[in-house]
């Protein structure tokens, strides 16, 4: 009898799986409903707590349930803040990079088959199929029904997500992709069907941290299949689509090269304070030089988890940075944010948390692990990612569920 019920629980824990890999890029506003069931399912069966004295014995596990190390750090925080109603609702939105660790780590291994792993992959990829095509359709009816102009790029296509969020979504899905045109000597055509599709739905976002990811994946993607592989066909093939997509997106999308333009121009003479008018670059750059101002002056432990976004609006008035000041605006770099509000012992805990895993997965030949850890270090690098429920649910769930899975090839 409990056998059987162990089965159901241990399907209901791959469905939860499934349905927030999907959702994800869908409909992020359900994923939490999602969490919470899957917390409740493994409350319910039990066995974490006869698994949890596997953590003493097992390194893996170990190494699983230290992701939630980045967590707990943000709870000391609250120890030296004044602002705790702040601090308490960030502990709430990062509540996912402790409760998945836990999860996974206490859960029974092997979590998955590959087959069930590889379905959960493929569920994300459904999710940003489906999420795009609604986002199309909410598009053409804007464009075409309400004369709402330029609805098929950047924010006003992503409707209610983040741009470079959905970027970022769409990339790790092509990275999948591509990973599986390259280790499949029969080249099918949906999946090429898919690569163009994301490639350019990055296009028509126009998110520069998401263009300059989808370039990198395509050459990475390319020179493994022909320097690794010795698959020179699909090396050109992956080219050719990047490129293809390039000159149809060059022609009937240039605003994609009107605001990469821009960015030049702000890189390269763009003033760092004193920043009245709005300008996406501009005002990044001034942010992060304010948050460096705050830096230098809390080294070591920051400002706390709760006086983080006090600390940013105190500099942005010093610096009449009247852009940033209005719209409230965060780090816009997660190396910044976690470096204000954390000091050094949290930057660093960071970053452990991205390199360490990433030379594990060189080590192990976890391929597609290691492109998600990229993909995610090169976003934070342009956007507080772990500031919102967008970009912590999606970087907790599928570290380690990537991780995890880490037995098998992907």
């Amino acid at each position: 009898m409990s056998s059987h019920r162990y089965r159901i629980h241990d399907l209901v824990f791959w469905l939860s799986c499934l349905a927030i890999a999907f959702f994800i890029p869908v409909f992020w506003k359900i994923v939490p409903s999602l969490i919470v069931i899957m917390f409740l399912n493994w409350l319910i069966d039990g066995r974490f707590l006869a698994n949890s004295r596997l953590l003493i014995s097992e390194k893996q596990r170990r190494w699983a349930i230290g992701f939630a190390l980045f967590y707990l750090i943000y709870v000391i925080g609250l120890l030296y803040t004044t602002n705790f109603d702040y601090g308490l609702f960030d502990l709430e939105i990062k509540l996912s990079l402790f409760i998945f660790p836990l999860i996974f780590a206490t859960s029974p291994w092997p979590l998955f088959s590959i087959r069930r792993t590889y379905s959960v992959l493929w569920a994300f990829v459904a999710g940003c199929a489906a999420g795009a095509v609604i986002l199309l359709g909410h598009a053409a009816v804007n464009e075409y029904a309400h004369g709402i102009f330029n609805s098929f790029y950047y924010m006003k296509l992503a409707w209610h997500f983040h741009a470079t969020y959905l970027s970022m979504y769409y990339n790790f899905a092509l990275g999948f992709l591509l990973f599986q045109l390259i280790i499949n000597p029969y080249i099918k055509g949906i999946i090429v069907i898919l690569i163009l599709f994301f490639i350019g739905m990055i296009f028509l976002l126009v998110s520069k941290a998401g263009m300059l990811t989808m370039i990198l994946l395509l050459l990475s993607a390319a020179l493994y299949a022909w320097l690794k592989l010795k698959n020179g066909w699909t090396g050109a093939l992956i080219i050719g689509a990047g490129v293809m997509c390039f000159l149809i997106a060059y022609l009937f999308a240039p605003v994609t090269f009107s605001r990469v333009a821009g960015a030049e121009r702000v890189v390269s003479s763009s003033p760092q304070a004193n920043r009245v008018k709005a300008e996406s670059n501009a005002d990044r750059l001034a942010v992060w030089s304010t948050a460096g101002g705050i830096i230098k002056n809390n080294l070591l432990l920051g400002v706390g988890t709760g006086d983080v976004k006090d600390a940013l609006l105190e500099g942005y008035r010093e610096n009449n940075l009247i852009p940033a000041l209005e719209h409230k605006f965060n780090a816009h770099s997660q190396y910044f944010q976690t470096f204000v509000t954390l000091g050094l012992v949290g930057f660093l805990l960071l970053l452990a948390m991205l390199v360490l895993p990433a030379i594990r997965a060189i080590r192990t030949g976890q391929i597609l692990y290691l492109v998600f850890l990229v993909i995610f270090a090169l976003n934070i690098l342009f956007e507080s990612m772990l500031e919102i429920q967008q970009g912590v649910v999606f970087y907790a769930f599928f570290n380690i569920f990537l991780f995890t899975s880490s037995d098998h090839k992907h």
